[in-house]
């Protein structure tokens, strides 16, 4: 999720920053909700008062508006990224082992400590997917390679639309049988769901996107080369902040709630 640091794309950096920070303010409010869960045994009204709160903004419609922007937004910069990288399968294996990780990482949780945060086919898994397409398509040059990606996203993307993976039934325990559904955007279960259909064809759309208008690799707004803000340097590193900030976080949480809450 990174570019080369020898000639960074101010515009790119921005918006990926600024998509981190979107992800990680919503899921800061999914963990508010999830904090009186985790701590059964306390009666406090600080606790109840946080969970509410979260309770209230994570199920808002507003929130739930704002998720399908900054969701799309991560996914298409995904994709642009994977369109200026030289190492393109190098970066499919990056992103498939990351997000094999936190299925791992969220399943061993919840087996040991029921946190209910697991994570079966989440946001790396569809643009490991994704990426992993825009790899095949390369394989045809690179004209033939982005309109293939282009025809193969919004394909997928329409297949996601007829199986209406926005109104799929929450599951809140599955089996072995569940899985394919999960995966293709017919069952929704998972502390972060994002199905193939659509979420791998938006990844895709988003390599033509960088193919088509980052093929000298140079930033839309050359004005702004070299420039620096707060929400650049979070763009830089996206997916060690993306895989660091869930545990940070909920570490924090945890920690005041020890620390400070008291029945």
């Amino acid at each position: 999720m990174r570019n080369s640091s020898t000639h960074r794309i101010f515009e790119l950096d921005f918006l990926r920053g600024l998509a981190l920070i979107l992800m990680c303010l919503d899921h800061l409010a999914y963990d508010l909700y999830c904090l009186p869960l985790w701590f059964p045994h306390l009666d406090s009204p600080v606790l109840s008062a946080l969970g509410e709160f979260g309770e209230a903004v994570s199920f808002s419609p507003w929130r739930q508006g704002l998720h399908y922007v900054f969701a799309t937004l991560f996914l298409l910069l995904a994709g642009i990224g994977s369109a200026l990288t030289s190492r393109l399968w190098r970066r499919t294996l990056q992103i498939t082992g990351a997000a094999v990780a936190i299925t791992a990482g969220t399943v061993g949780l919840d087996l040991f400590l029921d946190l209910n945060v697991t994570i079966l086919f989440g946001v790396l898994s569809a643009i490991a997917v994704g990426v992993f397409f825009c790899g095949i398509c390369s394989l045809f040059g690179e004209s033939a390679g982005k309109y293939g990606a282009l025809i193969l996203g919004i394909a997928i993307i329409l297949v996601g639309f007829s199986l209406k993976w926005y109104a799929a039934p929450t599951y809140y325990s599955v089996g072995t049988e569940d899985l394919v559904g999960i995966v293709l955007g017919t069952v929704r279960y998972g502390a972060d769901w994002f199905p193939l259909f659509p979420c791998a064809g938006v990844v895709c759309v988003g390599y033509f996107l960088g193919k088509t208008l980052y093929a000298r690799r140079q930033s839309l707004l050359p004005a702004l080369r070299g420039k620096a803000c707060g929400l650049c340097v979070v763009g830089r590193y996206s997916l060690w902040i993306y895989l660091l900030h869930q545990p940070v976080l909920a570490g924090l949480l945890c920690l005041f709630t020890m620390i400070f809450v008291r029945n």
